[in-house]
């Protein structure tokens, strides 16, 4: 009966116990929130830098086919026309893909790694067919050429 009753000596030892598990799982939460956000910010600014090339890429596609149709009507001839695109190596620190959907006529860029910042944008061309390809980020100088022959466009 005495040593349901005595109290002595264990609500410190009690006291820290619970007192040291209440901070490693505040500090756990906070951390695992913290590293959430961060990756959602990466993730938004990944997709808004892929949006805005996506765009540059399809008002180019837009550009040499309207290009195209005036060379094309005023009955001048092209040999072979190249565009440079300045794509840079990462964005927000990862390695990343440009694709040309032919079918769907979209442009798609998308880290690696991450479905979620996978970006789509619409391109038109009337005059010619852009072939579809995939390129990456890391290797290197990337260009657009149009082939006469067959009416298209390549990304290389």
């Amino acid at each position: 009966m005495k040593l349901l009753k005595d109290e002595t000596a264990v609500s410190i030892s009690i006291g820290f116990i619970l007192t040291f598990v209440i901070s490693v799982v505040a500090l756990v939460t906070v951390l695992t929130a913290f590293y959430t956000l961060m990756d959602k910010a990466e993730q938004t600014v990944m997709r808004s830098e892929f949006e805005i090339h996506g765009n540059d890429i399809s008002m180019h596609i837009s550009s040499i086919d309207t290009l195209v149709a005036v060379m094309n009507n005023s009955g001048a001839y092209i040999d072979l026309m190249e565009y440079d695109l300045n794509l840079p190596d990462k964005i927000a620190g990862e390695h990343y893909s440009v694709s040309i959907v032919d079918s769907s006529h979209e442009i798609v860029l998308q880290s690696r790694d991450k479905e979620e910042t996978k970006v789509m944008i619409p391109y038109s061309a009337q005059n010619m067919r852009v072939i579809e390809s995939t390129v990456f980020s890391e290797a290197g100088t990337h260009y657009m050429a149009y082939g006469p022959i067959n009416r298209t466009l390549e990304i290389r």
